[in-house]
């Protein structure tokens, strides 16, 4: 009895040496959060992408048609200044209320740059004449003022089909010392014109000017 008693001691002992090497035997692996792969981003078609980009904006309205029907070559020369802002205080004081008054800044070669106080865009000398004599005796303009020579060219900053966005778009380049004029063409159309110039040449200064202010114009015939 006594030798059975210790047999069954021995036996419940060992019990845990053989579960413990059992457990040896197994492989555990610890998986931490950092580990887990996270999963590919689905891939999307080239169409869903393409409408993932934001639409442009709305295109700029294209100018209308410009058909010219007329050429108008001859201007008043009212006065003529060296100081661009003794010009523009000159227009101020006399001539703001004046339709069709200007600012022309012109390059006269040797005789360097000056700015003129202009008037008006006439087909004829003849035109330009009557009318230089109708501002002369309301006394609007000094008797001095002439016809000079053809002047057929100006920069060009738009054409509209209303004569409001020209005044508009006029009134906001007088802020910035450019005195711009509105011209009416055949079906409706306008432009909006600066200076009045011999040639082509003459205009260059206006025209680097303008293209400072990020004005897209061109050289063109009145």
């Amino acid at each position: 009895m006594r030798r059975l008693f210790l047999m069954v001691v021995l036996c419940l002992s060992a019990i845990p040496l053989w579960a413990d090497y059992g457990l040896s035997n197994v492989v555990t692996r610890e998986i931490t959060r950092g580990n887990v792969p996270q999963a590919a981003p689905p891939q999307q078609h080239p169409a869903q992408l393409l409408e993932q980009i934001p639409a442009k904006g709305p295109e700029p309205a294209a100018a209308p048609a410009l058909k010219k029907a007329a050429f108008y070559p001859y201007t008043i020369h009212i006065s003529s200044w060296q100081n661009s802002k003794e010009a523009v205080s000159q227009y101020e004081k006399k001539y703001r209320k004046l339709d069709s008054t200007f600012l022309t800044k012109i390059d006269l070669g040797q005789s360097g740059i000056w700015y003129r106080i202009d008037h008006g865009a006439f087909a004829s000398t003849r035109e330009a004449t009557l009318k230089m004599k109708e501002l002369q005796g309301k006394n609007i303009i000094d008797q001095d003022a002439f016809i000079g020579s053809a002047a057929p060219y100006a920069l060009e900053i738009g054409v509209y089909e209303g004569r409001e966005g020209a005044l508009a778009q006029a009134q906001k380049l007088r802020k910035t010392g450019v005195i711009p004029y509105v011209l009416k063409e055949s079906g409706g159309v306008y432009r909006l014109l600066a200076g009045a110039y011999p040639d082509e040449k003459s205009a260059a200064p206006a025209r680097e000017d303008l293209n400072a202010l990020g004005l897209k114009t061109k050289i063109t015939k009145r």
